[in-house]
């Protein structure tokens, strides 16, 4: 019978730059799996962790960044893997920094700050779209219940 899990997380970088937001999109290195594609901050929950810690983690990792604030976007990512008969579901965080400086990790070629319209032309996965869409929504337009979604980690 097909397995549902909740192993990974994605987490949207974003920074404002004046009255825009610029989402922070990586290159994955050539030998890895998804080679060549621009994704977001992504990795494995670990057993001892919460799915918003592992976001955290996983941005310094893979960014040397900290995050200023983070949230539970309103949106939730999903996958179905083959090999394994799983079925994914991802929990989405967005993390403002107010550093752009990125100390890249081996798993990455190359960045860039983009727009939502400029990150939806590189992004491979239909479910990245939604999730920079509705985080987007979430921070420059009337969003109250983004006050509910805010994740408290200090």
């Amino acid at each position: 019978m097909t397995s549902i899990q909740v192993r990974v997380i994605d987490c949207w970088v974003f920074h404002r730059l004046e009255k825009e937001l610029r989402f922070l999109i990586m290159k994955r290195n050539d030998g890895l799996q998804y080679e060549g594609l621009f994704h977001c901050v992504h990795g494995k929950i670990e057993a001892d962790e919460a799915a918003w810690q592992t976001a955290l983690r996983e941005l310094r990792e893979e960014t040397g960044l900290s995050a200023k604030a983070m949230w539970v976007a309103d949106y939730s990512s999903q996958f179905y893997e083959a090999s394994s008969d799983t079925f994914n579901l991802v929990p989405v965080f967005a993390c403002e920094v107010e550093s752009i400086d990125i100390k890249l990790s081996r798993e990455h070629s190359q960045f860039e700050w983009l727009t939502v319209s400029e990150a939806k032309r590189r992004l491979a996965w239909q479910n990245h779209i939604q999730a920079i869409e509705q985080i987007s929504r979430m921070f420059t337009q009337d969003f109250p219940q983004k006050k509910w979604l805010e994740v408290s980690f200090e």
